[in-house]
């Protein structure tokens, strides 16, 4: 091996090692245009529509430690008005704008390498409203490449209105929708990208 070839190759190590160092010790911030966030209404009983939200936040520490902020005022339903309502009445972002869910990671998940996967069940705590609760979230984590985590959810989380305050929301979204019903369970579904911060 010539004198050129072994230097170049030892240029490469050099910044492979650097690349998994980085990677290993990084935080990661959520990719908010390469992530979704979604729910599902059901409506007079067997009506069912599929909303989300358009503008999420959050971070990950190289400790494990997640926390994601979901911009309430960002609900999309597909009905100016329905989002309008929602802001206004269900959600009340003037005083809660935005919903937060922490959790922290196995320590496995942060040493991935790229390529690797794995399904995991997290202990996590959502807040809306001012009120918090305990969840379990079943989530598949790929570490797509050395600087970059995709979550997405291995089930749908079932969250109840109740549980945040949101039923008396939900019973004037009903009343003035003239419906029949609206079911007070969401599944949400999620699919979050993070990437690290070099």
């Amino acid at each position: 091996m010539n004198i050129t070839k072994r230097t170049q190759l030892l240029k490469l190590a050099a910044i492979s090692s650097l690349l998994f160092c980085a990677s290993a010790s990084a935080d990661w911030r959520l990719l908010n245009n390469a992530s979704h966030l979604n729910f599902v209404s059901t409506k007079n009983v067997n009506v069912s529509e599929i909303h989300h939200f358009s503008r999420l936040d959050g971070s990950l520490s190289s400790a494990g430690e997640l926390s994601v902020d979901i911009d309430l005022s960002s609900v999309q339903t597909g009905i100016d008005i329905r989002n309008t309502r929602m802001r206004e009445k269900l959600f009340m972002v003037d005083n809660f704008p935005k919903a937060t869910l922490k959790a922290t990671l196995p320590e496995e998940i942060t040493k991935f390498t790229s390529g690797q996967s794995g399904t995991f069940i997290i202990p996590s705590k959502l807040t809306i409203m001012g009120q918090q609760h305990e969840l379990e979230i079943e989530v598949q984590v790929t570490k797509t490449d050395h600087n970059r985590f995709v979550a997405t959810s291995a089930k749908p989380i079932l969250i109840s209105a109740g549980d945040y305050g949101l039923q008396s929301g939900i019973d004037w979204l009903q009343n003035v929708a003239k419906l029949s019903s609206i079911s007070p369970t969401v599944p949400v579904t999620f699919n979050l990208t993070f990437i690290a911060l070099m």
